[in-house]
C-alpha cells in the first residue's frame, strides 16, 4: 500500500538516480541482478547476526529494485522479460531473507512456515490478477495494489531483525496481513470474472 501510495511523491528523487545510473550505462538488468545479490547478502549476515548491516543492504537491495525499472523506463529499454525476472528474484530475496531467520530461529520456524504460504497464496492472486487485468501504469503489467507490498515487506523485516525476541508475533501479524491482501485480490479476481462470464 506503501509503494502504490507513496511511490510518486518520490519518484522525482529515483529518476534523478536513474539518470545517473543510465549516463554510466548501468543497464537495468545489471541493476535487477546487484539487488538480487544484495539482498541474498543481507541475508547471510543474518545467520551471522550481523543486523544492522543487513537492514542496511536490505534496503540498498530495495532501492536498486526501484531503480532497474526506473532506469527502464528513462532509457525506453522495459521488457517483458526484464520485468518477469525482476519479479520472481525479488521473491526469491524475502523468502531467503526468511529462511535465514528460520536458521538463525529456529523456535519461530511455523511463523516462517505460515509465511510461505500466505506468499505462494498472495502472490498467485497478484501473477493471475496481472493476467487479467488491463495494465493502465508504467510497470510492464498490471501491477494489482495490496494492503502488505514490498516497502510493508521490509518494515517487517527490519522489525524482525531489531526485535528479535518478537520474531514470531512480528511475522504472524504480517503473515495475517498477506493472507488478507491475497483473500481481497482473490474475491477481485473472481468477481471480474463472472463479469466476464
Amino acid at each position: 500500500m506503501i509503494d502504490s501510495r507513496w511511490r510518486s511523491k518520490f519518484q522525482p528523487l529515483f529518476d534523478n538516480m536513474g539518470n545517473k545510473l543510465a549516463v554510466l550505462n548501468i543497464t537495468p538488468q545489471t541493476i535487477t541482478w546487484g539487488a538480487f545479490a544484495l539482498g541474498i547478502l543481507a541475508s547471510i549476515l543474518v545467520t551471522q547476526g550481523w543486523m544492522l548491516l543487513s537492514i542496511f543492504l536490505l534496503w540498498l537491495s530495495g532501492l536498486l529494485d526501484v531503480l532497474d525499472g526506473t532506469v527502464a523506463r528513462l532509457t525506453k529499454n522495459s521488457t517483458k522479460g526484464g520485468a518477469y525476472m525482476d519479479l520472481i528474484l525479488d521473491r526469491m530475496v524475502e523468502a531467503v531473507y526468511v529462511l535465514a531467520f528460520a536458521y538463525k530461529f529456529p523456535q519461530a520456524n511455523y511463523a516462517f512456515l505460515f509465511f510461505y504460504i500466505a506468499v505462494i497464496f498472495n502472490f498467485t492472486t497478484f501473477i493471475v490478477a496481472g493476467g487479467l487485468f488491463q495494465n493502465t501504469g508504467v510497470k510492464s503489467i498490471h501491477y494489482d495494489v495490496g494492503i502488505a507490498e514490498r516497502t510493508e515487506t521490509f518494515i517487517v523485516f527490519t522489525l524482525m531483525a531489531l526485535l528479535t525476541n518478537y520474531v514470531f508475533p512480528i511475522l504472524m501479524v504480517f503473515n495475517a496481513i498477506i493472507f488478507m491482501t491475497g483473500i481481497i485480490r482473490f474475491k477481485r479476481v473472481l468477481k471480474h470474472c463472472k463479469s466476464l462470464d
